[in-house]
Parts: structure tokens; C-alpha cells; sequence
């Protein structure tokens, strides 16, 4: 028992160590492995950032093991992508910001300290505009855990609040009659194209990319509601968010990855990409037991995939 737990304990510290040494103030967060490269030419991935879920993944930890101060550099890092990314916005969307106006910006999978914030040279991987939702997740995290308000009024609510105003312009109506929660009936609202991360296919929405915007309309909204400000943008978020209804359970009783799936599909490449609101998302919750359930099919057919 007393190994089990050192076995525990040592991958959890080391983790800790691993951050506390990448990621300090006023440096860049820790990436995907370049800074632990002894090469310096050759080195996969370029040593960039990669935002479908390895960028992520490096900073779940950081709040609940007493690491806040480390995600700062995440934070300034995310906030660094938003004027190139509005070029990017205007590129792919035809989102222009104006001088002095913030009207939504843009980053793929893969981004850089440099402004690199396209798509790339490959649709299959590169596309993933959800991918600053879901890292804005990481940076609201910071005031769940601090709760500084006057932090998230300067560094988070400017970021989350440009985002939602690029997907009020960027939703589609995809003409999908949903049942919304008070019982009357609209039409879904979805990102276009959408593209499950490295496995497909090509969709009129998806669950992973309506997952995660419905998470930036939550965090947005809760954001101005405490700041007391732009109570009119909050509400129309919040109805925006009531048409993007991303989950729906499939006749394998599983969470859909896409809403015209049926049955399972199961790939070489499988993942959770359709369970980000269970984790780290709030949709999926502990008191909708229908939802719940449905998630742990998932994960079991998941866990079936030969690696």
C-alpha cells in the first residue's frame, strides 16, 4: 500500500515540478516538448502550441494543485493570439475588427508565440476554430479558483467577451428543429464547417465544437453578470445558447459525436472529443442522470478501441 501511494504521489509531484519550471511569469507557458528538446533543428511539431487538447492538457492540473500563479503565462499567451487572430477572423470568417473595436478572433490547432494563428497546411488536422473556446476554458478557471474579480474585469472578461460576439456573427441556422428547455420549439444553432479533431467528418455542426461554444456563452454570460455589465449582450448569449442544444443520445445509447450519427462509430483514431462537457466542461452535470449515464457508454465504447 505504501509503494501504491509513493507510485501516486511521485508523477503528481513531478508534474507540479515540471510546470513550476515551464511556465513562470512573464515567459511563455509550457508546450507540447520543445523546451525539453536538446536539439535545434528537427524537433516535431516545431516546438508550437497545439490547442485541441495538448495545450489543454498541460494546464488541467495546474488550478487544483495550488498552481495558479503558473497559468498567468497561458493567460498573457491567449490574450497574445488576439490581434493576429483577428486577421485570421476576417481571412476565414469575414469578421473585421475595426481600430479600437474587438469583433471576434481566430486560432486553429496549431498556433505560435510568432501570430501563427491559421488553420495550417492540412484541413484534417489543422482546421479547429473551437479551439480558443476550449482554451479560454483553462483561463476562466483562473477566477473559479482565485475568485479575483478585478483580474478576470482586465485579462479574462475582454477575451471571452470578444470570442462570443465572433460566434453571435459566425452560428449558423441549420434548419434542425430542437425542443428548447421551457418546451417550445426553434432551430439549432451550429459552426460551420465543423470538424471533429484529427477523425472527421466534415458536418453542418458537431458536438465537440457546439459542446464547447455552448461553454463560452456560459462563461461569458457569468462573467458579465457578476461585472454587471452588457446585460443585453449576456441575455442574447444566453438565447444563443439555448438553440445550440449539442447533446443528443444515440441508439447505442451513447453520447453522439455527430448529430446525424446513430450507432457508434468506432475509428482507428478514437477519442473524447464529444465528452468535453463532462470534462472539463459544465453541460454534461452530475444531477442530469440521463446525460450522465449515457456519457459512461461512451467512455466504455471508447475504452474498447485497440491502441
Amino acid at each position: 500500500m505504501e509503494e501504491k501511494k509513493l507510485y501516486e504521489a511521485l508523477p503528481y509531484q513531478y508534474g507540479r515540478y515540471l510546470t513550476i519550471a515551464s511556465s513562470r511569469e512573464g515567459d511563455l507557458p509550457s508546450n507540447l516538448q520543445g523546451v525539453w528538446q536538446n536539439r535545434t533543428t528537427g524537433i516535431e511539431w516545431g516546438s508550437d502550441y497545439h490547442m485541441n487538447v495538448n495545450l489543454q492538457m498541460n494546464y488541467w492540473p495546474t488550478y487544483s494543485s495550488n498552481l495558479s500563479e503558473c497559468a498567468i503565462p497561458l493567460i498573457e499567451y491567449v490574450d497574445s493570439l488576439r490581434m493576429p487572430g483577428r486577421v485570421t477572423a476576417e481571412s476565414y470568417f469575414g469578421i473585421e475588427s475595426k481600430p479600437g473595436e474587438a469583433n471576434g478572433f481566430s486560432a486553429h490547432t496549431q498556433n505560435t508565440p510568432f501570430g501563427w494563428t491559421c488553420p495550417g497546411w492540412s484541413f484534417d488536422w489543422g482546421w479547429s476554430p473551437a479551439a480558443v473556446p476550449w482554451i479560454l476554458q483553462n483561463c476562466w478557471e483562473y477566477y473559479e479558483y482565485t475568485g479575483d474579480v478585478e483580474y478576470m474585469r482586465k485579462n479574462l472578461y475582454p477575451m471571452l467577451r470578444e470570442e462570443a460576439i465572433l460566434y453571435d456573427q459566425i452560428l449558423v441556422d441549420s434548419g434542425v428543429k430542437i425542443t428548447l428547455e421551457d418546451g417550445t420549439e426553434s432551430t439549432r444553432l451550429v459552426s460551420a464547417p465543423a470538424y471533429s479533431p484529427e477523425w472527421g467528418e466534415r458536418t453542418l455542426g458537431n458536438v465537440y465544437e457546439n459542446s464547447l461554444i455552448w461553454q463560452l456563452y456560459e462563461d461569458a454570460a457569468i462573467a458579465a453578470d457578476i461585472l454587471n455589465v452588457d446585460e443585453d449582450l449576456a441575455e442574447h448569449w444566453r438565447e444563443n445558447q439555448s438553440r445550440l442544444s449539442p447533446i443528443e443520445i444515440g441508439d447505442s445509447g451513447q453520447i453522439k459525436e455527430w448529430f446525424n450519427e446513430t450507432t457508434v462509430n468506432l475509428g482507428q483514431h478514437r477519442h473524447m472529443s464529444h465528452l468535453l462537457g463532462l470534462y472539463p466542461g459544465d453541460l454534461i452535470a452530475m444531477d442530469n442522470e440521463e446525460w450522465r449515464e449515457a456519457a459512461q457508454v461512451s467512455l466504455g465504447y471508447a475504452s474498447a478501441v485497440p491502441d
